[in-house]
């Protein structure tokens, strides 16, 4: 084995660093916090349901970053991913299909053919636009386009949201949608196709934590840290909970970046590092209910209510995979996002009726037809990976010129996309300078531009 390293954060960003590590022969030591793996994907079992932790998706499937790295380690047979494709708009009692490339908007019934000539117009030149050309507009929010469109067209760019980022425009960077139109685009090597593991979507973490116990790695679970070891200005390793020193080649940490901070000593990092992470923290939530049914209320596999919702996704993942639920039943996931600063128990339980009387309205008889239901909300303060000014480049480094050795990988770190794909397509971008580091290459990093 070569140089140990250690890894804080058992989600996709640190397991997909570590599977990447120890697929090189590195020693690989990940110590999390919970009693399991999966960070917030770690999915539960419920009245024998596979129950994930709010509703994810693999997209551009075959041209995701998770993808990638499920290739590069040799294990993407085994996550039996299922192709997500059937996926429809429901507007004035009636359901419209998703348009699966930019092309098929002129087929769109959701909005009228004038309207698809307009959205053509916009969406067209993102589609042949460039990652630098995106860039520029970081900083600008997705809504800045839609405000002057027309209440149909806007509705649209609702639906597409709630899919892609799963949150509404004036939330979104101009930027990254334009990244997400590019990487869509098939007359540029893109791909609109979504996937979803067979058995839940945190078989992914559980494939690649696999794979790095196969391949010598250890994975402490209900292992906090109390602090990463900094020495001469260089990380030499963790504490953990238990006041103990654990030495390695590097450390990399892959909590959110406003965590950061905590694992380290108050002097490390220089105030314009703190005041950078501080700037990226935002606070989204949503309001998500499982359901189970004695019959199957629709065929689709997502469906967007258009208009004057509560709901604003409906996944109906027992139609993605059945391998989800006991034979005979039937699951559901409906979500729709809400003011953080409003979260109290009566709002949960307001936009839990809301969204069921919403089902009834779509599908008569559904209420009739529920087992179960297990409402959530989830606030989650994060350095989001989609709001204007928080994206891409803007996010947290992989590494600082403060402390050598130490390095940064999840979903709020430079990279594109949200979720699971930016997770780890960070750890894809930071790969590289973990392996300079270790080999000499690079003793001493310096910030990047």
């Amino acid at each position: 084995m070569k140089s140990s390293v250690i890894i804080v954060g058992a989600g996709v960003g640190g397991l997909s660093m570590g599977a990447l590590l120890a697929r090189d022969g590195y020693a690989v030591t990940i110590f999390e916090k919970d009693k399991k793996i999966g960070g917030r994907t770690a999915s539960t079992t419920y009245k024998n349901h596979t129950l994930d932790n709010g509703f994810h998706i693999m997209p551009f499937y075959k041209k995701s970053a998770l993808y990638d790295v499920l290739s590069m380690t040799g294990i993407l047979h085994k996550t039996g991913l299922s192709p997500v494709s059937d996926i429809a708009f429901y507007s004035k009692n009636k359901f419209h299909r998703y348009p699966k490339g930019i092309l098929d908007i002129l087929r769109m019934s959701l909005i009228p053919f004038k309207s698809r000539m307009v959205l053509l117009r916009i969406l067209l030149p993102m589609a042949f636009s460039t990652m630098t050309a995106a860039e520029k507009k970081d900083n600008m929010s997705l809504s800045s386009i839609t405000t002057s469109m027309d209440s149909r067209t806007r509705a649209f760019f609702d639906a597409v949201c709630m899919l892609a980022f799963a949150d509404t425009p004036d939330r979104v960077s101009l930027g990254e949608f334009i990244r997400t139109i590019i990487r869509a685009n098939p007359f540029r090597g893109g791909t609109s196709q979504f996937a979803y593991p067979a058995k839940g979507y945190d078989t992914i973490c559980k494939m690649l934590a696999t794979y790095i116990e196969s391949h010598g790695g250890r994975i402490l679970l209900s292992s906090p840290i109390q602090k990463i070891e900094i020495r001469q200005d260089s990380a030499c390793g963790v504490i953990d909970s238990k006041g103990n020193i654990i030495k390695a080649s590097c450390v990399v940490a892959s909590p959110p970046a406003y965590q950061i901070p905590n694992l380290l000593d108050d002097h490390i990092l220089n105030n314009s590092t703190k005041r950078h992470i501080d700037s990226l923290k935002s606070s989204t939530a949503v309001v998500e209910v499982h359901y189970a049914t004695n019959r199957r209320i629709d065929t689709r596999q997502i469906v967007f209510p258009v208009g004057d919702y509560t709901a604003k996704g409906i996944f109906f993942t027992s139609n993605i995979s059945s391998q989800l639920c006991p034979s005979g039943e039937h699951q559901l996931i409906c979500g729709a996002p809400i003011d953080p600063n409003h979260m109290t128990g009566s709002k949960l339980r307001q936009t839990t009726s809301e969204m069921r009387q919403d089902l009834e309205s779509i599908y008569p008889g559904f209420q009739d037809s529920i087992i179960w239901e297990r409402p959530q909300a989830w606030k989650l303060v994060e350095s989001v990976a989609k709001m204007p000014g928080m994206v891409w480049r803007s996010k947290m480094p992989h590494y600082t010129s403060e402390v050598n050795g130490l390095f940064f990988v999840g979903d709020s770190t430079i990279s594109y996309g949200i979720g699971t794909d930016s997770a780890a397509h960070s750890a894809l971008l930071c790969y590289p300078h973990v392996k300079a580091h270790i080999l000499g290459a690079a003793p001493i990093i310096s910030a990047p531009a």
